[in-house]
């Protein structure tokens, strides 16, 4: 069973159709990938995981939990075991970095001070950000502080960690960086992720699988070796970041998307 199960999962603003029966599954321990031009529905795949959007149609299940089915406090239990790293790590300006990492374990955790402060630490020594602990976000670079909200996001030790966009705005050494925080996670904690990005070199080092949206289309979903070589235009436009090519043309009509019960 997948960690992760999206099934024929649609989602409109209106007029505009965002997601477009997306299928996506995500297995134990697995780095996807999701790759896509800018308002092609990445953002809103991940809303619709973590509950804070709710399907047109088909549905999200996440360890056979559909998301759309849950109470308030079945939710709530779900997204404890989710992990969000933020695109602009969203840290509360007003607390230091030692406090930022703590609020999630003085919220949702019975724990002492001292087991806070050793769980703090270690998060923050396996990002690379030990001796910060009494900074300020004004005071840390983009960088920094993507690495910061990554040792919040796996505070609670979650099993699932969603990453939207967490190389954005960073140099090519800053993003090299990032890309291996991932995968360090990945490997020493066995988190299954789902990470977005525009970034083809992390990606590809990142990826077990990569997936592209277009139009609110799933058009592929595979192993880097074999995406790479996907005879698709719109992915080998993608991947060549070419002007020329379908990527830009006018889309057709937006088709209409029912309104159904979740499954």
């Amino acid at each position: 069973m997948a960690v992760i199960d999206v099934v024929n999962l649609s989602k409109a603003f209106g007029p505009k159709v965002v997601l477009s029966n997306v299928n996506l599954q995500v297995e134990e321990g697995e780095s996807l990938v999701v790759l896509g031009g800018s308002g092609t529905g990445k953002t809103v795949l991940l809303r619709n995981i973590m509950g804070l959007l709710t399907p047109d149609s088909g549905y999200v299940a996440v360890e056979g939990k559909i998301i759309a089915q849950l109470s308030r406090d079945e939710l709530f239990t779900v997204r404890q075991s989710i992990g969000m790293c933020f695109q602009m790590a969203a840290l509360f300006d007003s607390m230091t970095v030692f406090e930022n990492v703590a609020f999630g374990l003085r919220r949702h955790h019975k724990m002492t001070e001292a087991e806070i402060r050793a769980r703090v630490e270690e998060c923050l020594t396996m990002v690379g950000m030990k001796e910060t602990e009494k900074l300020k976000p004004a005071e840390l670079s983009g960088g920094m502080k993507r690495r910061v909200g990554f040792a919040r996001a796996i505070a609670l030790k979650p099993k699932i960690l969603l990453f939207d966009e967490p190389t954005t705005g960073l140099d090519p050494v800053m993003t090299d960086v990032i890309g291996r925080i991932i995968l360090d996670l990945k490997h020493e904690l066995g988190i299954t992720s789902i990470t977005i990005t525009h970034d083809l070199k992390s990606a590809f080092e990142i990826a077990d699988r990569i997936a592209l949206l277009f139009r609110g289309e799933c058009l592929a979903c595979e192993a880097p070796e074999v995406f790479k070589v996907n005879p698709n235009p719109v992915i080998q436009q993608f991947l060549r970041g070419d002007a020329d090519g379908p990527f830009l043309l006018d889309p057709p009509p937006p088709k209409r998307i029912p309104k159904e019960a979740h499954a």
